[in-house]
C-alpha cells in the first residue's frame, strides 16, 4: 500500500478531533443536537485551520442515522458512505476550477431532486470566493430559498471577495489561527501514535514554521521523517533548509554593530549550505519582531510562545538598540522579502540588503532644503533689463573664468562628492524605480567631471541600470542639478575625459542656464 500522508490520514473525523477551534465546533453540535441547522454556511480563515475538514464533519452529522451528541457517529451506513467519499447525496465542488454559470446551474437543477439515499443533499463549495460574479448571482436565488432537503456550506480564503448579497445569507463562522503551543501538542500526539521520536523543542519549531496552520504543519513533520533517526531542532533545519537559530542571532547582532564583513560570512555559510534565503530573512525578521516587542512591552511572555529564543536571552540581545534601528530594519527586509520573490538575482538582493542594513538608518542623508535645486537661486533673482546677444559656442574669456564656473563645473574628486550625491538623490526623488535599480544608486559613487555627473557602480550594478528608461530617469535628476549629462561606469574602471571642445560647449550651456553672461573671445 502507498504512503498517505500524514495531514490525510490524521484528518479529524468529528468535531471532538477538530483542535483550536472550539468556539466553532460547539456552536455546530448544539445545533446539529437540537436539529436547528441553517440551510447554508460561509467558513472563512487562513490555509489549513480546518475548513474543509468542519465541513464534511457537518456533512456527515447531518446525515447520521444515529449521531452522538449532535456529531456523527462515523459508523452507520450514512457516514461510512461519506467517508468513502462515495455518497451521491455530498457533492464536493473546487471553485477555483469550477466557477463558471453553467457549473451553478447543474446545482440549481440538481436541488429540485430529493436526495437519492441520504436525508439531506449537501454541496461544499471549496474556495467560493474563486466563482465568476455570474456564477455569484446565478446563486443567490437557490442560496436564498433552498428546497428544505438542501444544506450548502460555502469556504474560503479570502472573505473579502465575497460578495455582500452571498454574505448576508449564510451564517458565517471566523476560523483563527491556531497558536504554537496547541499544534505542537498535536504534533507530539501523532508523532506517539505513528511511532516517530519528536522532540518537544523540535515541536514548537515545527508549529512556528506551520505559522497558525495544522496541515502545513503536519506536512513538514511528514518531512522529516525518515526511519528511526530523532527528529530534533537539527534535523528539522536540515530538512527544511531553516538556519540555525544562533546563526540568525549572530547575524542581527552583526548587523547592529555595523559589522559588514561578518555579516557577509554569515549570510555567505548559510548560502554554500543551501539554506533557503527566504526562509532565513523571514526568521530574521521574526527575531526583530521579538527585541521590538521585548522593548515596548512590559510582559511580553504571551506573544513571544512561539520564539525560538527564551525571554532572557531577548532582553539581553534588546539591550542598547534604539527603535530607529530596529524600524528601520523591520522595513528594510521587509522590502527585500518583497522583492525575493520575483528576483532572478536573489543573492545579489539579499547581500544588499544586508549591507544597507549595516550601514543603519543614518547612513541614508536626508535632503537639506536649501541644497534640493541648485538652479533655484538663479531662478530667483530679478531678471536684468537687458541681456547681451547670445554669443556662439567658444572658448572662455581668460579674464573670466570665475563667472564661467556652475556649481556643476567643479574639478572632480578623487572620491565620492557627498555634496553632488545629496543634490541628486534630492532631485531623484519620487521617481518610480525598481527597488534593485534604486539599491544599487544609493550604493554608488558620485563626482562631477565638468558639466557631466560621473556615476560609478559596481559591475553586476552596471548591467541593471545601464537600460533606456533608468538611464532616462538619471539624466532628468541631473539636469534638475545643473548637468547636462550622466555618465555610469563600474566601480575601479579608469575614468574617461571628454574632448575639449564638448566640455566647453557643455560649460557655456550651462552657463546660460544659470543666467550668466560670457562673452566669447
Amino acid at each position: 500500500m502507498s504512503h498517505q500522508a500524514l495531514y490525510r490520514k490524521w484528518r479529524p473525523l468529528s468535531f471532538d478531533d477538530v483542535v483550536g477551534q472550539r468556539h466553532i465546533t460547539s456552536a455546530l453540535k448544539a445545533q446539529a443536537a437540537s436539529g436547528r441547522l441553517s440551510h447554508a454556511y460561509l467558513f472563512t480563515g487562513t490555509r489549513g485551520t480546518g475548513k474543509t475538514t468542519c465541513a464534511k464533519i457537518l456533512a456527515r452529522a447531518a446525515n447520521c442515522l444515529s449521531p452522538i451528541d449532535g456529531g456523527p457517529c462515523n459508523q452507520c451506513e450514512s457516514c461510512r458512505a461519506s467517508l468513502a467519499e462515495s455518497a451521491v447525496d455530498i457533492t464536493e465542488i473546487d471553485a477555483a476550477s469550477n466557477n463558471g454559470v453553467d457549473n451553478i446551474r447543474e446545482i440549481r437543477e440538481e436541488v429540485n431532486y430529493s436526495p437519492a439515499a441520504l436525508k439531506m443533499r449537501v454541496y461544499i463549495i471549496d474556495e467560493v470566493h474563486m466563482l465568476s460574479t455570474g456564477a455569484f448571482n446565478a446563486l443567490l436565488k437557490t442560496l436564498e430559498e433552498p428546497p428544505e432537503h438542501v444544506l450548502f456550506i460555502l469556504a474560503t480564503t479570502e472573505i473579502h471577495k465575497v460578495p455582500a448579497t452571498i454574505l448576508s445569507r449564510c451564517q458565517r463562522y471566523d476560523f483563527r489561527r491556531i497558536s504554537p503551543a496547541v499544534v505542537a501538542d498535536r504534533l507530539l500526539y501523532i508523532a506517539g501514535q505513528e511511532g516517530l521520536n519528536l522532540e518537544k523543542s523540535a515541536a514548537l519549531l515545527l508549529a512556528r514554521l506551520g505559522d497558525g496552520s495544522m496541515r502545513d504543519a503536519i506536512s513538514l513533520l511528514d518531512r522529516c521523517a525518515a526511519g528511526d533517526a530523532v527528529i530534533d531542532q537539527q534535523r528539522v533545519q536540515q530538512c527544511l533548509g531553516v538556519a540555525e537559530n544562533q546563526t540568525v542571532m549572530a547575524l542581527f547582532q552583526a548587523v547592529s554593530r555595523q559589522d559588514a564583513a561578518g555579516a557577509l560570512d554569515l549570510f555567505y555559510d548559510c548560502y554554500q549550505q543551501g539554506r533557503d534565503i527566504v526562509s532565513l530573512f523571514d526568521e530574521l525578521l521574526s527575531l526583530i519582531r521579538d527585541l521590538y516587542i521585548v522593548q515596548a512591552v512590559s510582559d511580553p511572555s504571551a506573544a513571544l510562545e512561539s520564539s525560538y529564543f527564551t525571554l532572557e536571552e531577548l532582553r539581553q540581545a534588546a539591550q542598547g538598540l534604539s527603535p530607529a534601528l530596529l524600524e528601520f530594519c523591520v522595513q528594510t527586509i521587509g522590502e527585500t522579502l518583497a522583492r525575493l520573490t520575483r528576483s532572478a538575482i536573489r543573492r545579489a538582493d539579499a547581500e544588499i540588503c544586508l549591507l544597507k542594513l549595516c550601514r543603519g538608518p543614518d547612513a541614508i542623508p536626508a535632503p537639506q532644503p536649501a541644497s534640493l535645486s541648485p538652479v533655484s537661486a538663479p531662478a530667483a533673482r530679478p531678471p536684468s533689463r537687458s541681456r547681451p546677444a547670445e554669443p556662439h559656442p567658444g572658448p572662455p574669456s581668460p579674464a573670466e573664468p570665475a563667472a564661467c564656473e556652475s556649481p556643476a563645473a567643479q574639478p572632480a574628486s578623487s572620491s565620492s562628492d557627498p555634496e553632488v550625491r545629496d543634490r541628486f538623490f534630492a532631485a531623484l526623488k519620487g521617481s518610480p524605480m525598481n527597488p534593485a535599480a534604486a539599491a544599487y544608486i544609493r550604493l554608488a559613487d558620485y563626482q562631477a567631471q565638468g558639466a557631466v555627473l560621473s556615476v560609478a557602480v559596481d559591475e553586476e550594478g552596471l548591467l541593471l541600470l545601464d537600460r533606456p528608461r533608468v538611464v532616462g530617469q538619471l539624466e532628468t535628476a541631473a539636469q534638475k542639478c545643473g548637468f547636462s549629462a550622466v555618465r555610469l561606469r563600474a566601480k575601479g574602471a579608469p575614468e574617461k575625459s571628454e574632448p575639449a571642445s564638448e566640455g566647453l560647449e557643455d560649460i557655456l550651456r550651462t552657463a546660460r542656464s544659470l543666467g550668466v553672461n560670457v562673452t566669447e573671445k
